[in-house]
């Protein structure tokens, strides 16, 4: 996936997001961080899956995940970017709690979780914000556009099917992973 992506990876990344994958199975999914059915497709799914939401984004300086449960998409997306800052943000207690158990046992090192909810957080002016099915499609972009720094890059991921009336980019065609999920990407 990297090198379709044309992203080289700090040195130990791949053993990072398998201890990060690890986790998931062994604690994630038992303590409700992701559901007991997607234990099959964690690799793909959930860590591949959101390395994806990085494509193109060249060097954050500063990535906020919003609605980031256990950690996804925004610690896959720290482990590649270390030199990033990055905020998970959750507005539930638990799902916090497991965001931070997660990043100490991936070295995740540069990973904040804040407990807050959408309205509750100051604009975050980061270089990429992303999220993952945490708000309605109709209410998401203005969301992650409130956050977004100017130049900087917001990614919406969508799911398996393309959403009416939402300019969307499909990854990958380059059979990486099946099937392709769709991402509404404002620049």
């Amino acid at each position: 996936v990297l090198r379709w992506m044309g992203v080289a990876g700090p040195p130990g990344l791949l053993e990072r997001l398998e201890r990060f994958e690890g986790w998931l199975a062994a604690e994630g999914a038992d303590a409700g961080g992701i559901g007991p059915a997607e234990l099959p497709d964690l690799w793909e799914r959930h860590v591949l899956d959101s390395i994806m939401f990085g494509f193109e984004a060249g060097s954050p300086t500063r990535i906020v995940d919003l609605g980031s449960g256990a950690g996804l998409p925004g610690i896959p997306l720290a482990l590649l970017f270390p030199s990033a800052e990055v905020m998970l943000v959750d507005r539930s207690g638990r799902r916090v709690r497991l965001a931070r158990r997660a990043a100490r046992v991936a070295g995740a090192a540069n990973v904040s979780v804040v407990q807050a909810g959408f309205g509750e957080l100051p604009p975050q002016e980061a270089d990429l914000v992303v999220m993952r099915a945490s708000l309605p499609l109709d209410d998401a972009p203005a969301v992650l556009a409130a956050h977004r720094a100017e130049g900087g890059r917001a990614v919406l991921g969508v799911g398996l099917t393309r959403p009416e009336g939402l300019a969307c980019t499909r990854f990958p065609g380059s059979g990486i992973l099946d099937p392709g999920r769709w991402l509404h990407i404002m620049r």
